[in-house]
């Protein structure tokens, strides 16, 4: 009998994948605590997941898309991966985790003083 994955694993796999924008920001978060994954589906073997973009003109999909396929790909029970891109669904940055915004303001916290406008 072939054993099959859990939506928590799927989960904890998921977030061994990290934003690619967030690592470029010098704050990794991964895309469950990003707010990135808009659902999940998994149906004897097959996982289905189903993205929002921070923005439609996200360039690191193919990379995203690839990195899901691998980690999930790897669980036990796991025979075949499908990632979607919702291009209708909005990410807002409201849909960070709460724990992640935290950590996120204290690697690069919001400037203390307005920033002045030079004008000439």
């Amino acid at each position: 009998m072939r054993k099959s994955t859990t939506a928590s694993a799927v989960i904890e796999a998921l977030r061994a994948v990290a934003d690619p924008c967030s690592i470029a920001a010098g704050v990794p978060i991964d895309l469950i605590d990003m707010g990135l994954v808009s659902e999940m589906v998994i149906d004897d073997g097959h996982v289905m997941v189903t993205l929002r973009l921070t923005s439609p003109f996200c360039m690191q999909i193919g990379l995203i898309t690839d990195r899901i396929c691998t980690v999930v790909g790897s669980l036990d029970g796991v025979t075949d991966v499908d990632v979607d891109i919702d291009f209708t669904s909005e990410w807002l940055p409201s849909m960070i985790a709460t724990h992640a915004q935290e950590h996120l303001r204290q690697i690069r916290p919001f400037p203390a003083l307005p920033l002045e406008v030079i004008s000439r």
